[in-house]
């Protein structure tokens, strides 16, 4: 697949198959964790710092902004940065969600969370508080990633040799991008979706859900 290739496909493609493949790996992770893995195994790991740092808040209000800042501040930078790159054609920005869907999967099987318990929660309003606060950040994550897969001005031959002769072509310069109007709109759409997701989520850790 090469990069014409990418920037020629419909943004809603690209947003439905990312997304689906989050999924897939998402719900088989959690599997694993919930069935093989002991509870609250990743509660202290790497993985959840920065959900430590921000249970830390002493406030309603500072606890959204941290939130706010960290997932569209921090890893929304995070994946327009990565999509600079394309590896054969492919925006390496494709690489965060399906790892995230790996790792997001294993904490929500092993109940390690941060700032809260999943064991307070039936079934019930557990899916619904998953599907309106993980998985509509992850859809924003998504949105935002295939809506800026223009932005790959770097090529690379290889996954993992960076240098020599396997070093990065540019092909085009960032002055020159110019994103369609379907691509802006669902690059707004996934702005919205992460904070609407941040707001959900400090709602959630202050019991006001």
């Amino acid at each position: 697949m090469n990069a014409s290739a990418q920037t020629k496909e419909s943004v809603f493609r690209r947003v439905l198959w990312l997304y689906g493949a989050y999924m897939l790996l998402s719900n088989t992770a959690y599997l694993i964790g919930y069935y093989f893995l002991p509870e609250g195994l990743m509660r202290s790991s790497p993985h959840t710092a920065a959900g430590r740092l921000i249970a830390s808040s002493s406030s309603f209000g500072m606890e959204f902004v941290l939130t706010l800042a960290v997932n569209l501040g921090v890893f929304g930078l995070l994946v327009v940065l990565l999509n600079v790159n394309h590896v054969n054609g492919m925006p390496t920005g494709y690489a965060y969600p399906l790892c995230l869907g790996i790792v997001s999967g294993l904490i929500s099987g092993t109940n390690s969370f941060a700032a809260s318990d999943l064991t307070r929660y039936n079934a019930w309003d557990g899916m619904a508080l998953g599907l309106s606060i993980g998985n509509l950040e992850m859809l924003g994550y998504v949105c935002v990633i295939a809506a800026t897969v223009r932005l790959g001005i770097y090529q690379y031959r290889s996954w993992w040799r960076w240098s020599g002769e396997w070093k990065a072509v540019k092909t085009s310069r960032l002055q020159d991008v110019r994103f369609d109007r379907f691509e802006l709109a669902v690059l707004v759409v996934g702005i919205g979706l992460i904070g609407f997701a941040a707001y959900r989520e400090t709602l959630m850790a202050w019991g006001m859900l």
